[in-house]
């Protein structure tokens, strides 16, 4: 796996050599700390690597282990880097992101980086482990009777027995390393039969045979975090997969249960029928998750360029799709979509087929998804008509490979698409494929596949934001020709942030409740239908539904004069814009003088919110890259405030929370980050009895941001 350079060829400037990748996962709460823990047991040498992205930021932090011990740490983000402590800091902070990738290198040259990195070394801790000292001689019946302890639990002692006519301090060094080598074998062994090794029964038996003869094998840590980080890759793509089903099982739940509630109030209101057919709408709405394929080549024909919305977010595949369709093989081969589900890198593979059948009748394309290649070569082979198989998928001039994360269970898929995928590039013949994650992060995958799939263009897709969403529904309206205001489209937006696919679903929702209930489409009606509400069939016209809470998604101004006397309400979120945080911090107290507990985040010293404001009954954190402080501190970083919060919250049934310095955690992350952050804060205080109040002055937002908050939350404004 050696290179010629450090690492690979990225945008960071912590370039490693990489060794082997042996293990990836997502961050979390307690994901760096748990990964820690598990290479102690084993006393693990190598580095862990993160790497945080987001708005075209990149963060990346490294640490050094040697015998499962963090030695040194780095840390590299927007060009300035941290080492040591402060380093490691930053780094456990960008690891309770869930958008945090953790990889796990192993066999590097650990000293030659110690001395490289030597000003990134960590505090020395205060007490000085020797090192082991070989002794000179060991008495040959302790030798024996140890040798005989090692056989009877299964080891190959031949390493000491080789020895045992050598000098006694040779003598003595292989007794210590096999002592070393049982030590670790059965920390390994341990975690080892802790693992759900189904599928991979094989590779954990050669693994269970190698742990025989630890001193032979001295990275058998290495091999099992390999095999434990593709059990675990294995079980994620599975429930992926059924959380995928799930979800559209669930969308078909909740459409069928919209056209009952509706076919229910029709019957109560119009038991004579009416002009329009349920029937027919209720087909529409539920069949448009199966679009027509053309037989011969699989692809959706409604799939094109002109149907997919660019964004920011999708911009660069959507460009690298174009420039692939427009000259097969000739640009980037092969080219490689990644993104989460439901983001588009499908339709930009249907898209490039229809382009290339177009621009060029006589060209062959296929689309498969992987789980078809598979079963068509297993079916294939099984019939004896392996050879046309091939001949077929080979003499295609665009072959597209969807979900290849799937190729992780299916270890005897891997040699023959690397011959179809060699064959296919010899040839100069365009190969397209398409994955939930990066190659070197698909659990299990031949190395020689990870090369292949990486040699032309990897191009990922970012969820969508806000305004790209809102772009999405505008054309969708345009389309079937329904007109819907722009706040309501925003609210359905708003509603459904994630997937592309569910946002469709959701628009199809609100205009067939619409139009089969004769309503007008508007906000309440969208949160009505989207929420999963339910309402009894009356015999009387339904009007609007006034929400007694008044959700997220809606803008609320509120003129408020300085000396106002605005109540807050449990439920709700209120934006307070005003220069300085005085009246947030005069309506939290106010609010909490009626009983229940309080947390403040700000970036204001809490030595000095205490001495402004009356807040004996409140938790104040720092918001601060400080190191040091006898305060209570916490850095910007997302995750971990999400986790404080709901940790608070869920500590005592009614309270505030305010937080102040919502614009210095725009500065550190971004801002689609820091409203995904509000929004998730916003649905857990509507489900409570808390109230959440952010303090904000209006001018350290730009005006479109500062407009979104706005429509987020309830806004009061003090001159």
């Amino acid at each position: 796996m050696g290179r010629g350079h450090r690492g690979s060829l990225t945008p960071q400037d912590l370039l490693l050599p990489e060794g082997k990748l042996i293990r990836t996962t997502r961050g979390g709460p307690s994901a760096l700390k748990q990964l820690l823990l598990d290479l102690k047991k084993y006393s693990f040498s190598g580095y862990v690597r993160t790497v945080r992205s987001g708005a075209g930021r990149r963060a990346e932090g490294i640490v050094l282990l040697r015998g499962g011990n963090p030695e040194a740490s780095l840390y590299h983000r927007d060009g300035t880097q941290d080492r040591g402590r402060s380093a490691l800091k930053k780094v456990w902070q960008d690891s309770y992101d869930e958008s945090c990738v953790l990889e796990l290198h192993a066999r590097v040259d650990m000293d030659g980086l110690v001395r490289e990195y030597a000003n990134a070394i960590l505090e020395r801790p205060a007490k000085v482990v020797k090192k082991t000292k070989i002794p000179q001689t060991m008495e040959r019946s302790e030798i024996e009777r140890q040798i005989r302890s090692w056989k009877d639990r299964g080891y190959d002692v031949s390493s000491v027995d080789s020895n045992l006519d050598a000098e006694p301090s040779i003598l003595a060094a292989s007794v210590v390393a096999m002592r070393d080598g049982v030590k670790k074998a059965e920390a390994v062994g341990e975690i080892l039969s802790g693992l759900d090794v189904s599928g991979f029964e094989s590779r954990a038996a050669i693994l269970r045979e190698k742990l025989k003869d630890p001193v032979r094998h001295p990275d058998i840590d290495t091999e099992v975090e390999s095999l434990r980080d593709a059990v675990e890759s294995l079980r994620q793509i599975e429930a992926r997969r059924q959380a995928e089903m799930e979800r559209g099982r669930d969308s078909q739940a909740r459409t069928r249960k919209v056209l009952d509630l509706v076919m229910k109030q029709q019957q109560a209101l119009r038991p004579e029928g009416g002009p329009y057919s349920t029937e027919d709408v209720a087909r529409k709405v539920l069949e448009e998750s199966m679009p027509a394929r053309d037989a011969a080549t699989n692809l959706v024909q409604m799939c094109t360029f002109e149907s997919f919305i660019v964004g920011e977010s999708n911009r660069f595949a959507h460009g690298a799709a174009v420039a692939v369709a427009k000259q097969p093989a000739k640009e980037y081969n092969p080219l490689l979509i990644t993104s989460g589900p439901g983001l588009g890198k499908t339709h930009l593979l249907h898209a490039i087929g229809n382009y290339i059948l177009a621009h060029s009748n006589e060209s062959k394309v296929l689309y498969l998804t992987c789980e078809s290649f598979a079963s068509s070569y297993t079916s294939a082979k099984e019939v004896g008509t392996l050879s046309a198989f091939r001949d077929r998928i080979r003499g295609m001039d665009c072959l597209m490979i969807d979900d290849i994360q799937f190729l992780s269970g299916m270890p005897e898929i891997h040699e023959e698409l690397f011959h179809t995928f060699n064959d296919l590039h010899d040839k100069e013949k365009q190969i397209v494929l398409a994955s939930d994650r990066p190659p070197k992060a698909i659990p299990n995958l031949d190395d020689r596949l990870v090369s292949r799939f990486e040699s032309g263009l990897v191009a990922g897709i970012e969820p969508p934001d806000l305004l790209m969403r809102v772009t999405i529904l505008e054309r969708r309206a345009r389309d079937e020709n329904v007109s819907i205001e722009g706040e309501v489209l925003t609210c359905i937006a708003n509603l459904v942030d994630n997937n592309v696919r569910e946002l469709g679903g959701a628009f199809n929702r609100v205009v067939a409740f619409s139009s089969l209930m004769n309503r007008p489409i508007t906000q309440d009606l969208a949160r009505e239908v989207l929420s999963g509400a339910t309402v009894e069939p009356s015999a009387e016209p339904i009007p609007s539904p006034v929400s007694e809470r008044t959700a997220p998604e809606e803008r609320v101004r509120q003129e408020v004069p300085t000396t106002a006397n605005h109540e807050l309400t449990p439920g709700r979120s209120y934006l307070i814009e005003e220069e300085r945080p005085a009246k947030a911090f005069r309506l939290l107290t106010d609010f909490l003088g009626g009983g229940g507990g309080g947390l403040v985040i700000s970036r204001t010293n809490p030595k000095r919110v205490r001495q402004a404001h009356d807040l004996a009954t409140a938790r104040v954190l720092w918001l601060t890259d400080r190191e040091g402080s006898a305060e209570e501190t916490i850095a910007p970083a997302l995750e971990r405030l999400v986790y404080e919060i709901e940790d608070f919250m869920g500590k005592q049934p009614r309270g505030a929370i305010l937080l102040d310095g919502i614009e210095y955690l725009v500065s550190n992350n971004s801002f689609d980050a820091v409203l995904m952050f509000v929004r998730r804060l916003l649905d857990a205080i509507s489900e409570s009895r808390y109230a959440f109040i952010i303090s904000l002055g209006p001018a350290t937002l730009k005006d479109q941001e500062l407009k979104v908050l706005e429509r987020e939350m309830e806004v009061i404004r003090y001159p």
